[in-house]
């Protein structure tokens, strides 16, 4: 019989072989289950990935049950280099029935409206960008307005303005804005953000201006709504 010294008290060999043989077995098994588990973490943010998207899908079709319109939804697919927040690129063209002048929405309200539209493609005006001028109502006071987007203020990023407002006019703080109807491009009532502030109008002292907080989260536009009927 062979023994080895491994201090004190003597070890036999054929005990020793054993041991060693199962730490290897360990150590294997430890990075399978090493492997494994990152693989079930990755399979884990994929299905949750899906979950979320389904979850904002689903918000997005409970918006037609209510609603006095037709919608076809649509992917973001773009950004504008220039500036991240006024505009947008959509998997949606003249091949799916999309025009320019198009209202733009998701679950939570006002997006923007289409500018131009290839076969495939459309892009959209952002609701935060000056050049998109929305007929605008306070809900409760019912007062109307112009909303357009507006510079950042009050930590409000990004940020929109509702001008021609009356003088007079009495609002409630986070008082929503939403659609007039007016104008033939936006339907009424559709959700554009809240009134945080209010101040009269330097330049014709007979207006008041409102600062509104969008509705619409921008920076996470993943799935959106072109109203086309």
């Amino acid at each position: 019989m062979i023994f080895v010294q491994l201090g004190t008290p003597f070890v036999k060999l054929g005990d020793w072989i054993p041991a060693v043989h199962s730490r290897r077995q360990l150590a294997k098994q430890t990075e399978e289950l090493h492997a494994e588990n990152e693989s079930l973490r990755r399979q884990g943010n994929a299905f949750a990935e899906i979950g979320r998207e389904n979850l904002r899908l689903r918000q997005l079709l409970n918006l037609k049950e209510p609603a006095a319109f037709h919608t076809i939804g649509a992917r973001v697919i773009g950004h504008d280099a220039s500036n991240w927040w006024k505009s947008i690129q959509i998997d949606r063209g003249t091949q799916d029935g999309i025009r320019e002048n198009m209202p733009v929405i998701n679950a939570d309200g006002l997006i923007g409206k289409t500018i131009s539209v290839t076969r495939g493609e459309a892009r959209v005006l952002l609701l935060t960008d000056p050049n998109c001028k929305v007929s605008a109502l306070l809900q409760d006071s019912r007062e109307p307005g112009i909303v357009s987007g507006g510079e950042n203020v009050m930590g409000i990023d990004p940020h929109c303005l509702m001008t021609y407002v009356d003088r007079r006019a009495q609002f409630k703080n986070g008082e929503t804005v939403v659609t007039s109807g007016l104008g033939g491009v936006f339907p009424k009532g559709i959700p554009i953000g809240a009134a945080v502030r209010v101040r009269l109008n330097p330049q014709t002292g007979m207006y008041q201006d409102v600062d509104v907080r969008p509705a619409v989260d921008f920076h996470r536009l993943e799935e959106v709504e072109v109203i086309i009927e």
